[in-house]
């Protein structure tokens, strides 16, 4: 034991404790600055222009005619409140037999003919 270093070892650098803040936030910077590195910031960009792109191209392409929205809610209201009942809306239409073809293919259109056998629904 005697041949070790006497040397105290429990000594603090001088100024350690002055400095110890800056050097704390020189690496906390220094971490940061890597996240946020020059080509990932490009990418953000480039993510953020894309979907602005997309977001603009998407909201052109389904505009509605203002006067069409009104005029629909306007039947709407007549229909909900049984002012109205099918068959004025029919007759009030240029072509119903074109409406009631879309209706059919809407309820009807998921619907498998095939599947069920016209035989077995018919009563004796």
């Amino acid at each position: 034991m005697e041949k070790l270093n006497k040397k105290e070892i429990h000594l603090v650098p001088e100024g350690y404790f002055d400095k110890l803040p800056d050097r704390i936030l020189e690496r906390y910077e220094s971490r940061k600055s890597v996240w946020f590195s020059k080509p990932l910031k490009y990418a953000a960009a480039a993510v953020f222009i894309l979907g602005l792109g997309l977001w603009v191209f998407i909201s052109q392409t389904s505009q509605v005619d203002p006067m069409d929205l009104m005029i629909s809610q306007e039947i709407d209201l007549y229909i909900d409140t049984e002012y109205w009942q099918a068959e004025d809306i029919l007759l009030l239409a240029d072509n119903p037999n074109s409406i009631l073809d879309e209706i059919i293919a809407t309820e009807w259109g998921s619907f498998d003919w095939a599947e069920t056998d016209p035989e077995e629904d018919i009563w004796y």
